[in-house]
């Protein structure tokens, strides 16, 4: 061993030393009496193995005892006593099984004591809005119960006391199935049973009046029925007769109740409503009808006496006098009595009713804000409500009112009006049918301002389009959505279709293209030839000239005899001219024009035809393009681009002219060059002149931006052209009408320069440098946001910098 140890990283507390030198000196003696000798060694492996094993078999002992499952016999306890009607001892047995670990079927028996015993609980609860609350508690008990499993024979009592609590807790729908399995377990209470289900398929959203109408009839066929039960039944079956319209047997079952009955109130009200009903099938000047209409007062007056209560029947009631009203035809009297109805009792269900008659009132009286606060509230608080009661409103009748509403709102193109109520349309209509208003509204309304772009002024025509074009991408949007709802419905592509239209109509072009493409995935054979002309067309728009050429050539080699090839050939001419292989793009519009599968009179020749002539005058072929737009204009002068066909030949006369003013730079002598430039430049300024005397005769020039900018180009060619031909007086006056017409515009400032250097050719430079600081005026009353490159070629900085230049000289 070394002399020197190495010294302790941290010296051990005082307390610590005696204790860790005992164990140290321990486990030293033990390790040192192990290794003595070979058998030792063995010896100690064999006993640190059976103490190892000791540990473990302890650690699975009490592990096995922490983690004891359910006894089975403790749930049949809790059943037991469940039965015996013991609810607290069986919820206790329950409780103490909570936190020890259960096979599936013994989880499920559990659970539904548990949900028997809330359904038990929940029927003494004073409280309506603690009892559908813990109804409620009951049923998600009792579902869960049902999903795991349930011991022995105990589907039917489940699915009794599972319907019974959905239907107490205003789970109409979802009670009815459970309601009818219970029904085949004959152990269960058939009659109760059959009361449930009356009460759920008339209180559900969507009643079943004749289903409801013979268990009802079960109902009353039981002799053992109480009479106060019995009395309830013959009223509601009156009251399902009565809107089932079968007024007859209605009356008769009426008959039945005894006067002095607990439900005389209720049997007054049903009176007072056969009467109206009765009354309103018969002619108005009828005698009957008045007759019926006065009984009907006397027996409404009647129930809301004998409800002492002065509760629903009371309000209900009020209801019918005011219809009664109406079939009087004393409508100020009707809606006076709805309106204080609808004020007083504002969230009962008899309170929302008037108040949508009161708002129909108001609509048909043209107070449509009235009515839209109306029609808002009701749907708010059917949309709230946890249980609607479709009694005195059944949802096929509110929807049927609020369709009308709708339709009146798109009809008067009140296009926010009907969105707002879309937006709370779902409790009523359902989350797709909204969805599908909510997209057709929208493209509706960005079609409809489209349409109203030509009614105004200029600045009125862009509002119009972009507010159009902002409807149109939010019904793309609305329509995707729907498809998005209805993915596995047979609508699917159409919606689709409608989103990816209305993107492309509202030049939305990438969601277009995007949408596109997910349509020609999943629709084999409808629409695609258009399709792909609508995908080729977007992609066109937005730059991606090779994806839009693929998909173009595509359409037409997979469609070649379909019409719509004709339009994909010139749109893929048009990709192919936007990457500047103009040698294709003229072949494809040639076998437009003179392939033999097109005639004169259709418009994609015509396009063609228009197409050609820019395209020949793009690529320096002037006389081509003059004698194909000239042919153009002369077979369709009444179309739009005519007008830029007469402009582009124009152009090509005076582009035309600089190859004989080339030649006139190499030789001053030669005449043929100065005569062909000299009538080049002389037609441009005839044809130029011609459009702008189009323009400002028919009186577009401050409605349309084509026009708007054709005329300001005209007037300046028609200075640049009299400039080259050295007729600078003429000159002057072209470039001062641009100065006029466009002072408060950039472009001024182009024409205060070539005025300038046209008064110096007339040797006049003092009047130059007065119109370059006229410039310099001009230029300094631009607004600050002005932007110049949209219409010069300089910003801001270059043109002052170029106007004081221009004053050196």
């Amino acid at each position: 061993m070394s002399e020197h140890a190495e010294p302790a990283a941290e010296a051990p507390a005082e307390g610590d030393a005696p204790a860790r030198g005992r164990f140290v000196g321990l486990f030293s003696r033990i390790l040192g009496w192990a290794l003595t000798s070979r058998v030792m060694m063995i010896v100690s492996s064999v006993v640190g193995l059976v103490l190892l094993g000791a540990v473990f078999a302890a650690w699975s002992y009490f592990g096995q005892i922490a983690l004891e499952p359910v006894d089975p016999a403790s749930i049949e306890l809790a059943i037991a006593a469940l039965d015996a009607g013991k609810f607290d001892e069986a919820k206790l047995l329950v409780g103490q099984m909570q936190r020890q670990p259960a096979a599936p079927e013994l989880l499920g028996g559990a659970l539904f004591v548990l949900g028997a015993v809330k359904a038990h609980e929940a029927g003494e609860e004073v409280s309506p809005e603690r009892r559908r609350i813990m109804h409620e508690i009951a049923a998600r008990y009792l579902q869960k119960a049902a999903a795991l499993g349930l011991p022995g024979k105990r589907q039917g009592r489940a699915a009794y006391l599972l319907g019974k609590s959905l239907a107490r807790s205003g789970q109409w729908e979802e009670a009815v199935p459970a309601l009818e399995e219970a029904l085949r377990d004959k152990s269960q209470p058939a009659t109760e049973i059959h009361s449930l289900l009356v009460e759920s398929l008339l209180e559900g959203p969507e009643s079943d009046l004749p289903i409801a109408l013979k268990h009802n009839e079960l109902v009353l066929a039981d002799p053992a029925l109480p009479q106060a039960a019995r009395e309830q039944a013959w009223i509601t079956g009156a009251g399902t007769l009565l809107r089932l319209q079968r007024y007859k047997a209605a009356r008769e079952a009426l008959a039945q109740i005894p006067e002095g009955s607990s439900v005389a109130a209720s049997a007054m009200l049903l009176r007072g409503r056969l009467e109206i009903e009765e009354a309103q099938t018969l002619e108005k000047d009828a005698p009957e009808r008045a007759a019926k209409l006065a009984a009907a007062l006397v027996d409404l007056q009647e129930a809301a006496r004998l409800d002492v209560e002065h509760g629903p029947l009371s309000r209900q009631a009020l209801l019918w006098m005011a219809r009664r009203f109406e079939l009087m035809n004393d409508h100020a009297a009707a809606h006076g009595e709805y309106d204080r109805l609808g004020k007083v009792h504002v969230n009962t269900p008899e309170g929302l009713a008037a108040m949508l008659a009161a708002a129909d009132y108001h609509r048909r009286g043209g107070q449509f804000d009235k009515a839209l606060e109306g029609y808002r509230h009701v749907l708010r608080e059917i949309g709230a409500q946890v249980a609607y009661d479709s009694a005195l409103m059944p949802l096929s009748d509110v929807r049927r009112r609020l369709t009308t509403v709708y339709q009146q709102c798109v009809d008067e193109e009140r296009f926010a009006e009907a969105q707002t109520l879309i937006d709370l349309f779902e409790p009523v209509f359902g989350r797709v049918s909204c969805a599908e208003m909510r997209a057709k509204t929208f493209r509706q309304w960005g079609e409809s301002r489209l349409g109203q772009a030509h009614d105004g002024g200029p600045a009125e025509d862009v509002a119009a389009r972009k507010e159009g074009r902002g409807h149109l991408r939010a019904a793309g949007r609305a329509f995707e959505d729907l498809a998005r709802l209805r993915a596995a419905a047979r609508q699917f592509t159409d919606d689709l279709w409608a989103a990816a239209d209305c993107y492309f109509t509202g030049q939305s072009f990438t969601n277009a293209a995007r949408l596109f493409e997910e349509y020609l995935h999943h629709e084999a054979r409808r629409q695609n030839a258009l399709a792909l002309l609508r995908l080729g067309q977007a992609r066109l728009a937005i730059g991606e000239y090779d994806k839009a050429i693929a998909v173009l050539e595509e359409c037409v080699e997979m469609f070649p005899d379909d019409a719509i090839a004709h339009q994909a050939r010139l749109e893929c001419a048009r990709s192919y001219q936007r990457r500047g292989k103009l040698d294709l793009a003229e072949q494809l519009l040639l076998i437009n024009l003179v392939g033999g599968s097109l005639t004169p009179a259709s418009p994609e020749w015509r396009d063609s035809l228009f197409a050609l002539g820019g395209l020949l005058h793009e690529s320096g072929r002037y006389e081509d393009a003059i004698e194909k737009l000239q042919e153009a204009v002369e077979r369709y002068p009444d179309e739009k681009a005519a007008l830029l066909a007469r402009y582009t030949i124009a152009r090509s006369y005076h582009d035309s002219a600089a190859a004989p003013a080339a030649r006139l730079q190499e030789s001053k002598t030669d005449q043929a060059a100065r005569a062909a430039w000299s009538e080049s430049l002389t037609r441009a300024h005839e044809h130029y002149q011609a459009v702008q005397r189009t323009i400002t005769l028919r009186g577009q020039a401050g409605g349309d931006a084509m026009d708007r900018a054709l005329l300001r180009n005209c007037y300046l060619m028609q200075g640049s052209v009299l400039f080259e031909l050295r007729r600078f007086e003429e000159s002057l006056q072209a470039y001062g009408s641009v100065i006029t017409s466009y002072q408060n515009d950039p472009i001024a400032l182009e024409s205060f320069v070539q005025v300038a250097n046209c008064w110096r050719r007339l040797n006049q430079p003092v009047k130059a440098r007065v119109t370059l600081d006229q410039a310099k005026m001009v230029l300094k009353e631009l607004p600050a946001e002005t932007d110049f490159q949209a219409t010069t070629n300089f910003n801001r900085q270059q043109w002052e910098l170029l106007l004081s230049q221009m004053s050196n000289w």
